[in-house]
């Protein structure tokens, strides 16, 4: 619980999930023609599926501190140097039926879409295993979330970084991911060894969460916060330049990749504090949310 309860991120090992299937069948999606690409857009914030480009992604909670005039110059200004592909579940004996399709391009890479439901029902297996242990550490019982996670309505996300010229990079302010916090309960992310991911401390600055092989990255997201009046942190981080960056001969920055999978309950469900999280000393901070509102919310923030 300690990670959780401080900086909101820790390594977990040994837990027996590989990534290394899933990211050549990412390093094959995003070598794709942008055309190809581009036929399978995440247009959709409520469906969150599909192929998002370069620069499409914004900083995505400034609208929920600044005014508009200054979000608009911020995006303006920052926008992610990343392409992304968002993955949901597929209907079947696990999940139910969703109004939406998932944006899988059998034609040009045949395969890819059954991989992708593969590990992703891997990933919700490790999430839940990680719900069960923060359940007895909450001293709630070990199925307590178990309800509240029944619907399938995670995100499996694709993650490429492209190769830039140091000089992008070194900008002021440039960034391959701006800062944010993630959305669902518990965060899985699979990171490359290139590094440059880092975390905000409550002092306000920027920690390196440098790459440890076979590790994967947990961090909790804005529900699990939610759920437990703050005692868990969702913690903002971002994607930068390596901090000890391995250029090519041209003298660019390498490309980055990652998987994310983002675990959330249950859509229509309705979140409040955990009662043995409230108290007098730490008085109720958050009203009833429903998850897939808040989801729209912060996308529709985020596009």
């Amino acid at each position: 619980m300690d990670g959780f309860t401080t900086s909101g991120f820790l390594y977990l090992t040994n837990s027996g999930l590989s990534p290394a299937d899933a990211y050549k069948w990412s390093e094959k999606f995003f070598a794709l023609p942008l055309e190809e690409k581009t036929k399978h857009p995440n247009s959709n914030s409520a469906a969150n599926r599909g192929y998002s480009g370069m620069g499409l992604e914004k900083v995505s909670n400034a609208d929920l501190e600044d005014g508009k005039d200054a979000v608009e110059k911020l995006r303006a200004m920052l926008p992610d140097l990343k392409e992304s592909l968002e993955i949901g579940s597929d209907a079947g004996p696990r999940y139910p039926e969703k109004p939406w399709k998932n944006h899988y391009p059998d034609t040009a890479l045949p395969g890819f879409g059954e991989a992708m439901g593969v590990f992703y029902r891997a990933c919700d297996d490790l999430h839940h295993q990680l719900l069960s242990a923060l359940a007895e550490g909450l001293g709630l019982e070990k199925d307590w979330f178990k309800t509240y996670v029944t619907e399938g309505d995670h995100v499996l996300r694709l993650l490429h970084y492209p190769s830039v010229p140091k000089a992008v990079l070194e900008k002021e302010g440039a960034v391959r991911a701006g800062s944010h916090t993630d959305y669902g309960t518990v965060t899985l992310l699979f990171q490359d060894m290139s590094g440059g991911l880092q975390v905000k401390t409550p002092e306000g600055e920027w920690w390196d969460v440098k790459p440890v092989e076979g590790a994967i990255v947990i961090n909790a997201g804005d529900m699990l916060q939610i759920w437990t009046n703050d005692m868990i942190k969702s913690t903002h981080h971002r994607v930068v330049s390596p901090p000890n960056a391995i250029t090519q001969e041209d003298g660019n920055y390498s490309a980055r990749y990652s998987i994310a999978y983002f675990a959330h309950p249950d859509h229509e469900r309705i979140i409040n504090a955990i009662e043995n999280c409230v108290s007098e000393a730490r008085p109720k901070k958050y009203g009833p949310i429903k998850p897939g509102e808040w989801m729209v919310k912060r996308l529709a923030a985020t596009y």
